[in-house]
């Protein structure tokens, strides 16, 4: 396998995305979930020849999209997809919010567990839905879901649920019982279960990621899965999603998506995902093993740098949730920022006991990290 090794400083700082625009030069800035590895090349490849051939048109649900992610998932996960209930949407946001408004009508109520993306609560405002807090159980050093209270949401009323599987911040993959017993509250409560599965692909050895649709009948009655290329292989800007069902009424319901929800995907997109569920492996695979180093790395600088931070190495995703609250400050991300000059993604926009926490990208190179470790522990040690 080909080591596929990070951009430097330098060069990342050419980039003109939301994570390298967004603050000073002297900021080193790590709270947007972008990577800062090369593109993988088949990817690459397919963008440069569609250009070249001015292939820049409209886009249009392709066969070889639902197909090429069928099969990834047969691969990975063995999940049979059903292709004939795949459908498309610019991105994974504009999924969660177009599936919620064919549930729900304004003033209903939606679950989520947190702390958890912080985009979530846009979608439910977006829906004019309300957020219901079933928030996950810190156990130490692992967190788990707290089905208890996700029943107690779920028998107020609620109509959906947004998983966040894997989990972002936390950085859980949700087990097999954990998401049986959510399909079973589900069935019993009439509650639709939109799986967010973006970090899906982000997942290290020791761990089994089981997709929510593959997971029982209950699931599949219950269920609809958000999910895109666009996190594993860094494509957020090329826009296209997937929304997978795999049952007929739901898929009935998902039918009546306006049309135009699909037809504004990206040509781009749509063909950058078929390169990376049909080439992007051997990438992935690299990235992979560059994180996973990566997420133990930064355990041994902060027991160096940080004592007093609490860090669970996490089973999936590319993202770090560090508990700051030994050291006393009540608005540290600021505190970071202004001091330090790091940029980290502020606990508290995650709600339940984010406050405490800051969200550090650990998809970089081991420098960029040890930069950001010491830069925190400038401030907060000294």
């Amino acid at each position: 396998m080909a080591r596929v090794s990070a951009d430097s400083l330098s060069e990342l700082r050419n980039r003109r995305s939301e994570k390298w625009r967004s603050f000073p030069e002297d900021v080193l800035p790590l709270p947007v979930a972008e990577m800062d590895f090369p593109i993988a090349k088949p990817i690459r490849d397919v963008l440069i020849d569609m250009v070249k051939r001015s292939d820049t048109g409209y886009s249009v649900l392709d066969p070889e999209l639902p197909r090429a992610f069928a099969n990834f998932a047969k691969r990975n996960w063995n999940w049979t997809v059903n292709q004939d209930q795949f459908y498309l949407a610019t991105d994974v946001g504009v999924a969660g919010i177009e599936v919620l408004r064919l549930w729900t009508k304004p003033g209903d109520k939606v679950v989520v567990n947190t702390p958890v993306y912080l985009n979530f609560f846009n979608w439910i405002k977006e829906a004019n839905c309300e957020v219901v807090d079933a928030p996950l159980k810190h156990l130490g050093d692992s967190w788990a879901l707290d089905l208890a209270g996700l029943e107690d949401a779920f028998a107020a009323g609620a109509k959906a649920y947004i998983l966040c599987h894997p989990h972002n911040p936390v950085g859980h993959v949700f087990t097999l019982d954990e998401l049986e017993k959510i399909a079973e509250l589900a069935k019993k409560y009439n509650v639709l279960v939109i799986s967010d599965e973006i970090h899906a692909p982000l997942i290290f050895k020791e761990t089994k990621f089981v997709p929510y649709l593959n997971v029982s009948d209950a699931a599949r009655e219950t269920g609809v899965c958000i999910t895109s290329a666009s996190k594993a292989w860094n494509l957020a800007s090329l826009k296209c999603a997937h929304i997978v069902a795999d049952n007929s009424v739901i898929n009935d319901r998902l039918a009546l998506l306006p049309v135009l929800v699909s037809e504004r995907a990206s040509l781009f997109g749509v063909w950058a995902g078929i390169a990376a569920y049909n080439q992007g492996e051997p990438w992935l695979k690299a990235v992979l093993k560059n994180i996973d180093e990566n997420r133990h790395y930064l355990a041994k600088l902060l027991k160096k740098h940080l004592p007093k931070a609490k860090y669970t190495v996490p089973n999936g995703t590319y993202l770090a949730w560090i508990d700051l609250s030994a050291y006393g400050q009540d608005e540290v991300t600021q505190l970071l920022l202004d001091k330090g000059r790091v940029a980290l993604g502020n606990g508290a926009l995650f709600g339940g006991v984010g406050k405490d926490f800051v969200r550090l990208n650990m998809a970089t190179s081991k420098e960029i990290i040890k930069e950001a470790v010491i830069r925190m522990a400038s401030v907060l040690e000294d």
